[in-house]
């Protein structure tokens, strides 16, 4: 009787003591977003979201790894626009900044969660109004 009264104080105090705010997001995810105040205060006539990202972002553009000993390949980020693939990394060359709210980078190791498959380059996500 003593241990499960003992357990019921230390799961109390246990969920009491926790905080149900939710917390700023870490350094880390912000090195991997581009907001919108980020993109308002960047733009410039004529860019293209492969020069916004060039800019703020260049990690976003970089080869990850090779996906295998013997394919030595460098492997780059797939680019998706409101969760659709739109393509490699030459697609972003072709889309215009005006009207993009965030870019993720979402790293290779995280998209196996997201997209039940790993993308070995990771992917940067755009969001549009």
């Amino acid at each position: 009787m003593r241990r499960l009264a003992f357990t019921g104080l230390m799961f109390c105090s246990i969920v009491g003591c926790t905080s149900a705010t939710t917390a700023a997001p870490s350094p880390i995810d912000r090195r991997n977003t581009i907001t919108i105040e980020e993109i308002e205060k960047a733009r410039t006539p004529g860019w293209f979201a492969y020069d916004l990202i060039s800019n703020l972002r260049p990690h976003f553009l970089r080869s990850q790894s090779a996906q295998t000993l013997t394919d030595r390949a460098p492997v780059y980020a797939v680019v998706y626009v409101d969760e659709i693939v739109r393509g490699d990394l030459e697609s972003l060359k072709s889309l215009n900044i005006e009207g993009i709210k965030s870019i993720q980078f979402i790293p290779p190791y995280d998209t196996t969660a997201r997209f039940g498959q790993t993308l070995q380059g990771g992917a940067i996500m755009i969001s549009t109004h």
